[in-house]
């Protein structure tokens, strides 16, 4: 039997993880858990996620299905908090996966799906499921049971015991740094090393107490008994998609969907302009070119700098273009994204949101020469000349000799190709971590 929820927990609090957690535990006594339980990460897009977005699935070997859906039912009803008005519970309980259920695990995780269509999809394979109020979980638990995973992670989650639940949590942070050290590459996110936080665990009113993701569940292991907190209730040990990029789709500029994500080529079409707020955005275009001489930075004859409209006039190749966003939570990411230059070739990878890719991270493909105008070197003292004035060219001081045209030269990009993310206190779920890659034939520059 493979069981499936969504969608029953609220701003408020309880958990869809918790939930199946009681429930792998009230279900022992009627059959045998086979494997891991799954925690799948759906769209990051959907505007009415509670927070991760997650539905959680396991597989059941028992001969007492009428007890199974007896049980799970039950206890759905107990662990949700229907008052929620975007809590929305779906239970799915199948006998087997079929290819259509694997297919829409895939379109749940990148696009936005209706209720119908999971509803539709149930009936017609004669599935058995429940679905209260709206019934919106159906989709997330679904999608769970029908997750084929050919990339996958783990997480182990502990939990608080209910009493404690909605009060602050207790956690000996200079154990989770030791923890950190003790297991990184083969954990990760657990810390921010460059922003100085803690970020493995929630805080909001949930019965999470701290969650450590990695590729190794023997260090994953490792990691949680280093830590030094408040009891734990129970702990569970997920396979999951995080760290994937499940919901990245390859792209082209000018031919993307709103709320999906995508990796897209393109050319940055001049620096970033920033926001009120401390967001930073620039546009990505289609196509590239040569710098023109109004695409030059620097002195011009008149000693004075081109200004920033007339650098985008000229170089880059018009034609389809995007938006790109890396907001104030990016925090040092930022950094990289003010070092790009007009002409910089790129993938980006993000979600579009309001028409906009929320930079998730980047792969800088090319870096185009930084070139600026500056008054010629003198031929016969090798002296920087000086501006005889406008429209006069450049005088050498010394000698008197005369030039009419400035010099053409390249600065030193304080910049590398390669990949760049988003610090962890940022990272979403889904999105894969550059420690993931292992690869040499690119070049990595992970958060820390």
């Amino acid at each position: 039997m493979f069981i499936g929820i969504d969608d029953t927990d609220s701003e408020r609090g309880l958990c869809t993880t918790y939930l199946a957690a009681v429930l792998m535990e009230r279900l022992a006594p009627w059959g045998e858990i086979c494997g891991l339980p799954r925690l799948i990460r759906l769209n990051p897009c959907v505007r009415y996620k509670t927070r991760g977005n997650a539905a959680l699935a396991f597989s059941l070997d028992s001969e007492q299905p009428d007890m199974v859906k007896r049980v799970a039912l039950q206890t759905l009803l107990e662990l949700s908090d229907l008052s929620g008005a975007n809590t929305n519970p779906g239970l799915v309980i199948a006998e087997e996966v079929t290819e259509r259920m694997k297919a829409f695990y895939c379109s749940a995780v990148r696009e936005i799906l209706s209720i119908d269509a999971a509803r539709s999809l149930l009936d017609e394979e004669g599935i058995w499921y429940r679905g209260f109020k709206k019934g919106r979980g159906l989709i997330g638990a679904l999608a769970a049971v029908g997750a084929e995973l050919p990339d996958w992670t783990y997480e182990l989650i502990a939990y608080r015991q209910p009493g404690r639940w909605g009060t602050p949590r207790f956690i000996d942070h200079s154990t989770v740094w030791e923890a950190d050290r003790l297991t990184y590459p083969l954990t990760w996110d657990t810390v921010d090393h460059h922003n100085r936080r803690v970020v493995f665990a929630p805080h909001s009113a949930d019965p999470v107490l701290f969650g450590i993701r990695g590729s190794d569940p023997t260090a994953i292991r490792r990691a949680f008994e280093a830590i030094r907190s408040e009891p734990v209730d129970r702990y569970v040990l997920y396979q999951t998609n995080q760290g994937t990029d499940a919901h990245i789709l390859p792209g082209e500029i000018g031919r993307v969907s709103e709320s999906q994500s995508y990796r897209l080529h393109g050319f940055v079409a001049g620096p970033a302009r920033a926001i009120p707020g401390g967001h930073l955005f620039f546009t990505l275009e289609k196509g590239g070119g040569e710098l023109s001489e109004e695409g030059l930075d620097g002195e011009g004859p008149d000693g004075k700098g081109r200004n920033e409209e007339k650098r985008n006039e000229g170089g880059v190749k018009r034609g389809g273009r995007i938006e790109c966003a890396a907001f104030e939570p990016t925090k040092n990411f930022r950094d990289i994204i003010k070092k790009l230059r007009r002409g910089d070739e790129l993938e980006v990878y993000g979600s579009v949101r309001d028409g906009t890719m929320n930079l998730e991270k980047i792969n800088i493909l090319h870096l185009a020469p930084d070139r600026v105008k500056a008054a010629p070197l003198c031929p016969q003292c090798h002296r920087r000349m000086k501006s005889a004035g406008k429209g006069q060219g450049y005088r050498c001081r010394l000698c008197k000799s005369r030039s009419s045209s400035p010099a053409i030269e390249d600065r030193p990009r304080d910049l590398e190709r390669g990949y760049y993310e988003v610090p962890p206190c940022a990272r979403r779920h889904l999105s894969l971590p550059l420690i993931r890659l292992n690869r040499t034939d690119i070049c990595l520059h992970p958060s820390r």
